[in-house]
């Protein structure tokens, strides 16, 4: 049975509120003030993990759930400008197809059957008139603005990755015109603007909402993932081009290189959000607590068994440029999961370089505990301290060839 729309017109009193300390979707050094609960047990108000991301509950029925993230998943455009785009539906929207592609894959085929299919009516704004276009039939989608003016304020308060302030989240309902669409938050936090925002504007937050019914299925505690799966994400790497966007475990990636069926991935958004190492001193890649951070939780949690086979060791090494102060940059590592270094970072395209916060690279900087880091999508070489929590997106290299091919066979007739 479908979960009806109407669950969605929440009580206020029924939700409760958090302190955004956390950062990301995803779970990080940082502790919630808020224990997430077990599915099963959950009210509306509560936070549930699915598919390693923390969500709200906001409505729910005996066996079914409407959810709605903690944090943004990621910062992007409602709709990629390009030539002759002349209207911003939800229906049309870049955003809509990365969610109920990209996005949803990130999900196992065993968390993928408790997701609902819903039917979203996508009304003309009361405010402005301006059309709503096309009902449409999403896995994952945007609140409109009736369904966030339903929320407390205390849920549609969301901070970003990068500090406990607001950040500007996207809704699905259009804005004073054809090329606006309207949000929650950047004028004040919580607060829908039915005027709305440019639809190609890069830095609006993605908050997705989905509907699960757990009637005759268990929820999942792990990522499982089979062979025909991990085969089924190797085969879009090995189809894909230099800066598109592929799914592998729980993150979508851009491809920035591939070579002899080798295929390096940057995360597309942070991770996580944290300093370089746990305390201010000097300080290279090689012992710094974010590599063993990387390639010890982050390796082991968000990657099933076949991915991690896929996953190569990267001999890592540094050049010249990558220390303008002529800092130490350390021995050469051999890393699962890694930052870039500067000179890595500035050969990938601006598109690809700018997440919407600022991220750290593994190269020093002015000074021996300092770090390097990209504002947006421009460099910072003199660094900053290493202490100091900012955005994390790893780097990893995959095998999408003959010899990973070879190992999942030998699997299947095991």
């Amino acid at each position: 049975m479908k979960m009806k729309k109407n669950l969605l017109v929440v009580s206020a009193a029924a939700v409760l509120g958090l302190a955004f300390i956390i950062s990301g979707c995803h779970s990080t050094r940082h502790d919630s003030p808020k224990d997430a609960v077990k599915l099963t047990d959950a009210s509306v108000g509560d936070i549930v993990v699915f598919g390693d991301i923390r969500w709200y509950v906001i409505a729910k029925t005996e066996t079914e759930y409407t959810l709605l993230s903690e944090k943004p998943v990621i910062k992007q455009c409602f709709r990629k400008a390009g030539y002759g785009i002349t209207t911003s539906t939800w229906e049309e929207s870049t955003v809509r197809a990365w969610l109920n592609d990209k996005f949803y894959n990130t999900f196992t085929e065993e968390e993928k059957a408790l997701i609902v299919k819903m039917h979203n009516i996508n009304a003309d704004s009361s405010e402005y008139g301006t059309s709503g276009g096309n009902d449409t039939d999403d896995h994952i989608y945007l609140l409109s603005v009736d369904e966030a003016n339903a929320l407390d304020n205390s849920v549609r308060k969301c901070g970003p990755w990068d500090s406990p302030f607001h950040q500007w989240w996207w809704l699905r309902s259009p804005g004073a015109n054809t090329s606006y669409v309207a949000y929650v938050g950047k004028g004040k936090d919580g607060v829908i603007d039915p005027n709305g925002d440019i639809a190609s504007n890069g830095y609006g937050a993605v908050r997705p909402a989905l509907n699960l019914s757990l009637a005759g299925h268990t929820v999942p505690t792990s990522i499982n993932r089979t062979s025909e799966e991990v085969e089924s994400e190797l085969k879009a790497i090995s189809d894909s081009q230099i800066d598109d966007v592929v799914v592998f475990g729980r993150y979508t990636w851009y491809v920035t290189n591939k070579t002899d069926g080798i295929c390096t991935l940057l995360c597309q958004g942070p991770v996580a959000y944290m300093p370089y190492n746990d305390s201010s001193t000097d300080i290279t890649w090689e012992n710094c607590s974010l590599r063993r951070w990387l390639n010890e939780d982050f390796y082991n949690s968000k990657f099933s068994d076949g991915e991690k086979a896929a996953i190569i060791t990267s001999y890592n090494t540094f050049i010249k440029d990558d220390s303008k102060y002529g800092m130490d940059c350390g021995n050469d590592t051999d890393d699962k999961v890694y930052l870039f270094s500067y000179s890595e970072a500035m050969a990938v395209s601006d598109d690809t370089r700018d997440c919407g916060v600022d991220w750290w690279l593994r190269s020093p900087g002015k000074t021996q505990n300092n770090a390097v880091f990209i504002g947006l999508r421009s460099p910072n070489l003199m660094g900053t301290e290493v202490s100091y929590d900012f955005a994390v997106r790893p780097a990893i290299r995959v095998s999408y060839g003959t010899n990973y091919m070879s190992i999942t066979e030998s699997e299947k007739n095991e």
